[in-house]
Order: structure tokens, then C-alpha cells, then sequence
């Protein structure tokens, strides 16, 4: 049986609707209860402040220009945990009444049953991150203390709660919840375990590790030898229900990227919400329109690939530097 979660790229390169601008994501100011080992947004456990942040009303413009653009979904993955953000509310009320579809990737920590409640009457898809079932490992990935218990009943909780909102299209069965696990020496014997864990109600998502902000100094716990990079593809490519990371559509390149750009808390254009290094270089929204910068990223993007071949995920791939000083050049 064919499977997708609702709104990313594997489902809409399906229905055939993944052929123009598809994605806004908003990366709201950094705010987080954890400091993950992996994370792309901290720096030896220290975060990367935005100054110059944009306000609710210019967030809300550029959802209301999505829309117009023929935006799809927008997604929210950070920085941090987007949900303790203030303007979480008001944001996914916005998308939902527009008719998109809100996409938010969150710890877990904070889906409460009034905070899973809202999600649901706004049919918003929650993309939970999960990197081991050992609570004392958790612990130490996440940076937190007693957090394991809360978090594994507060996704049982939606998981219940969001069970009649799974859908077929055709033969594909579609779904709002996605487990998120990311590969590492320290949880890759439990990554088969931690997919059964959660049963079939959840889509299992596996992605590589990235050697980017906290990973960097966390490298050697995380990545112990050359060959566990092999032998992490050859696990997600078996367990994984996108092939990889859930942003990966039909022709194998990351649709979010391909299809959609994104915004840092001070108005930069991004090429990808996880990563600033493309900060700056794409214009901002106080001297570009929405329109202008993703058709400018885009045709870059493009380019990129038919001289450099093909990348699931562009941030990862070796050609990343290459494509940075193209952004350069202009």
C-alpha cells in the first residue's frame, strides 16, 4: 500500500500538483526546551539570534502572497520548537483559513490535549522527532531530563485523537502524523524497533545526519566510523517511507527546496529553513517580493543541478559550497 503524508512532496507529486511554487516556510525566532546533539541551529549549544525580526503582520502578508502564488502548505520545522512560539495560533488559523495546509515539525514536548485539539480543527500535519526509545538516550540527544515519558504519552495522545483524519486518495492512504528519526551511531540498532514502536497510524520518516551546527562538535559521538554513512543510507532507504527525508518528492530531489522558499525570523530569503548560510543572499522580503526571489532561487537551483547532477537534499551535498558561490557571484 502506497502511503504519503498529506501536503509534502511525495503526495503532491502524486496528484500531479508539485509543478510551481508549492512552499512558504517560515522559520520563526528561535525558541527551544531542548538543545538536541544534532541540531542545525545551535553551535556548541548555543544559539544563532536573528536580529531585525519581522513582525506577525509581515508573516502574515507573506503567508496571504503564498496563497495568491498558488502556495499549497507552509510549514513551520523551527528554528527551535516552533510551537512555543507566541504567534503559533494566530499563524496556523491564518494558513487554515487560507486553505493551505499547515505543516509544523515539533519535539513533541508541547502537544498537549488543547494544543492537539486546535491542530486537529486546523488540520494541521505535525512532523514529531523521535531519536530513541531509551530514555536515557533520549535524554542525552535532546539535552533534557525526564522529558521521555511525557513525550511518548503525548504522541499516543495524537495519535488517537488524529486516527479518523487518515484518508485514502486513490490507493494511497494518507496521512497527518509523521515520526521523524535522524540516523546516527548512536540510535541506528533501534531505528527498526523505534518504526514498530509507533505502529502503522504514524509515517516513518529517517533522515541522514548533517554535519551542521551542534553536529559539528558532536560529530564523533554521532558518526563513530567512515562506514557508518553506508550503512546509515542502506537503513533508510529500507525503513524510510519517503526514501529519505520526508521533503524528497517523486523525482528524488527535496520538493520544499525545489518548489517553495524560506523565510528566516529577520526577513532573509533561505534556500532551506534549516540552515542560514544562504542568509542575505537571495534578498529579503523589505527588497524582494516573494514572487521575484523564489523564480531568482529557483532558475540558481536549476542550474546548479544540470551542472552538477542531481541532489536529494541540496544543503547535504557535496556541491553545496559550489552553489553558495554562485548565490556569491551575483
Amino acid at each position: 500500500m502506497m502511503r504519503a503524508i498529506k501536503g509534502t512532496p511525495k503526495h503532491l507529486s502524486a496528484t500531479g500538483e508539485l509543478t510551481s511554487f508549492t512552499y512558504l516556510m517560515i522559520n520563526l525566532p528561535f525558541k527551544c526546551n531542548y538543545r538536541c546533539s544534532k541540531c542545525f541551529n545551535l553551535k556548541s549549544d548555543n544559539q544563532d539570534t536573528s536580529e531585525n525580526e519581522i513582525s506577525l503582520d509581515e508573516r502574515v502578508r507573506l503567508i496571504h502572497e503564498a496563497k495568491y502564488l498558488g502556495g499549497k502548505a507552509v510549514v513551520m520545522a523551527g528554528e527551535g520548537e516552533p510551537a512555543i512560539h507566541e504567534d503559533i495560533y494566530h499563524l496556523v488559523s491564518e494558513i487554515s483559513i487560507l486553505g493551505m495546509i499547515p505543516i509544523i515539525y515539533t519535539n513533541g514536548s508541547t502537544l498537549t490535549e488543547k494544543r492537539v485539539s486546535f491542530y486537529k480543527d486546523n488540520s494541521t500535519v505535525l512532523i514529531i522527532a523521535f531519536d530513541s526509545l531509551n530514555p536515557e538516550l533520549y535524554g542525552k540527544m535532546t539535552g533534557t531530563e525526564g522529558m521521555f515519558e511525557r513525550v511518548v504519552e503525548n504522541i499516543r495522545r495524537t495519535i488517537r485523537s488524529y486516527k479518523n483524519m487518515i484518508y485514502f486518495q486513490g490507493s494511497t492512504q494518507i496521512l497527518s502524523i509523521g515520526i521523524n528519526i535522524t540516523a546516527s551511531t548512536r540510535n541506528e540498532d533501534e531505528i527498526e524497533r523505534i518504526k514498530e514502536f509507533w505502529s502503522d497510524d504514524v509515517y516513518f520518516i529517517c533522515n541522514p545526519l548533517a554535519k551542521l551546527g551542534n553536529a559539528v562538535d558532536n560529530w564523533n559521538k554521532l558518526m563513530k566510523s567512515e562506514e557508518n554513512p553506508e550503512k546509515h543510507r542502506k537503513l533508510i532507504e529500507r525503513l524510510s517511507e519517503s526514501g529519505g527525508p520526508l521533503t524528497l518528492g517523486n523525482d528524488g530531489i527535496c520538493g520544499y527546496s525545489r518548489w517553495g522558499i524560506s523565510i528566516s525570523p529577520s526577513g532573509d530569503y533561505m534556500t532551506c529553513a534549516y540552515i542560514r548560510a544562504t542568509d542575505g543572499l537571495l534578498g529579503n522580503i523589505k527588497n524582494r517580493s516573494l514572487r521575484e526571489a523564489f523564480e531568482y532561487k529557483h532558475k540558481i537551483e536549476s542550474e546548479h543541478y544540470k551542472k552538477h547532477g542531481v541532489a536529494n537534499c541540496l544543503v547535504r551535498a557535496n556541491s553545496f559550497n559550489a552553489y553558495l558561490k554562485r548565490l556569491r557571484l551575483d
